[in-house]
């Protein structure tokens, strides 16, 4: 029985040790894991010292604790039909979000992530974004930083193809709000400077079929977009300085919702249950910070 136990407890070791020394996917460089932001997702609940799942709703995001859970090694996220009223409103789905209680700028961001079955209709996602009063002094006209590193299954209109995207486009977007001349808070979005922030992946393969590696590396002067350990995009770092937390989300998507108001409203007329629950997997997400070029460490700023 001793015997079985030292086995054990040298398998959970080196299970330990190998996760903190292992390197990102298609970089080089020194890099050590950052344990606020990085999660096997092994146990049997989420760590709720480290993230949060019980987010109130935003809009039509109905965010619902029980959508999000731990199984056999991986985080699920998942998206049901669930006719339900909110101050008045009549909505239809509730889904699941994870967010990082701590949040963090620059380093390097990767996840290996499975899409869900439905499409279209839902975009399975992993990103950063600020909230709350957060400011970068060095940007004192940025008001908020939001960096996309990946949503899949959008299935947005292209103009480029003169309809909508297929399955296998991999979107890699930036959006911002920063004060202009006059102090008033403006989006800055794909749609706005798509030479800035719209940036996309055609993969030679299907997302919902199996998983990928998702990542994006962030400094003070560039983002860079890794897919399976590819360079498929980057930008000039303009206006990403803000501390964002690391998300993981299901949401909603044309055409069970709609852009209207400078929001996202439901459409009834396309609601329905078909393909539904369906869920994105995680197998992992990890941070590293690199600690062979530029300071840059990682915020520990809090809620």
């Amino acid at each position: 029985m001793i015997r079985q136990l030292s086995v054990f407890f040298s398998v959970i070791l080196v299970t330990s040790l190998s996760a903190k020394d292992v390197q990102p996917v298609g970089v080089g460089g020194n890099w050590k894991l950052v344990e606020a932001f990085s999660d096997e997702f092994d146990g049997k609940a989420i760590n709720e010292k480290k993230w949060d799942h019980r987010l109130k709703p935003w809009g039509e995001r109905s965010w619902t604790p029980d959508n999000v859970w731990q199984k056999d090694g991986n985080l699920h996220i998942r998206a049901r039909y669930e006719e339900h009223a909110r101050k008045g409103k009549e909505y239809f789905y509730k889904m699941g979000i994870l967010r990082s209680r701590q949040k963090t700028t620059y380093g390097y961001f990767e996840a290996r992530i499975k899409g869900c079955d439905r499409f279209p209709g839902l975009c399975p996602a992993f990103w950063l974004y600020s909230y709350g009063v957060d400011r970068n002094p060095d940007y004192p006209h940025v008001t908020y930083s939001e960096i996309d590193i990946v949503e899949m299954q959008q299935n947005n209109y292209l103009k480029e193809l003169k309809g909508k995207a297929p399955v296998n486009h991999i979107d890699c977007n930036l959006h911002t709000r920063v004060l202009d001349e006059n102090g008033v808070e403006k989006w800055i979005r794909p749609q706005q400077r798509p030479d800035l922030c719209a940036h996309h992946y055609t993969a030679p393969w299907d997302p919902r079929d199996d998983f990928h590696l998702y990542a994006a590396e962030v400094t003070p002067d560039k983002i860079t977009w890794y897919i399976d350990g590819k360079e498929v995009a980057s930008a000039e770092n303009v206006y990403w300085h803000l501390p964002m937390a690391v998300t993981l989300t299901m949401e909603a998507r044309p055409p069970l919702i709609k852009w209207a108001n400078g929001g996202r409203v439901p459409v009834p007329e396309n609601v329905t249950p078909e393909g539904f629950p369906t869920e994105m997997v995680v197998d992992y997400v990890r941070v590293w910070e690199r600690i062979d070029s530029f300071d840059s460490p990682i915020s520990s700023s809090k809620n």
